[in-house]
């Protein structure tokens, strides 16, 4: 009788906790993929159509995030992650990039030229890494990122930059 009970009550205690920490994982792994636009202008939020939307591409563990709009530093507290969405007014912006390729590179890139974003349109930042081979300068020098952005829904390339491991622009 005692060893039923003793199991009985084990098996209860493992079906309350269980239940809680399945729940705690969902909503952990929801929150780690949540995207929130981070607004770069003054005033109060405004509707689609009013404003312009970038978005940063991920590809597997290799993705690009905002670190700077017309020289001015998006805040951020880590190398590794940062604002991949933004919403910006209508006009011309200077972008800047972090790219990271976990394991292997986080470098800022040179700013994008001026470029002019229409009101109501979201526009997406897309890349291409071929990781360099040999020392590390040499590694560096011959790694090769393009980054280019294009308007959602369309494949044309409005404005793009190829840079080196150093994030210097190259041809």
């Amino acid at each position: 009788m005692k060893i039923i009970r003793i199991v009985l009550i084990t098996a209860l205690a493992l079906l309350t906790v269980t239940p809680g920490n399945a729940q705690r994982k969902k909503n952990k792994k929801n929150k780690k993929h949540k995207i929130t636009a981070l607004a770069l202008y003054d005033g109060p939020e405004l509707p689609n159509e009013q404003q312009v939307r970038l978005i940063s591409e991920t590809v597997g563990k290799k993705y690009a995030y905002f670190i700077a709009v017309n020289d001015k530093d998006i805040p951020n507290k880590s190398l590794m992650k940062g604002a991949q969405e933004i919403l910006l007014l209508p006009g011309k912006h200077k972008i800047q990039m972090r790219f990271v390729s976990k394991g292997q590179i986080a470098i800022p890139i040179e700013p994008f030229e001026t470029f002019s974003f229409e009101v109501g349109k979201t526009y997406i930042v897309k890349f291409e890494h071929t990781h360099g081979k040999g020392t590390y300068l040499d590694s560096a020098g011959n790694t090769r990122i393009r980054v280019w952005i294009e308007e959602m829904g369309h494949e044309d390339i409005l404005i793009e930059k190829t840079v080196n491991g150093f994030g210097r622009s190259v041809e």
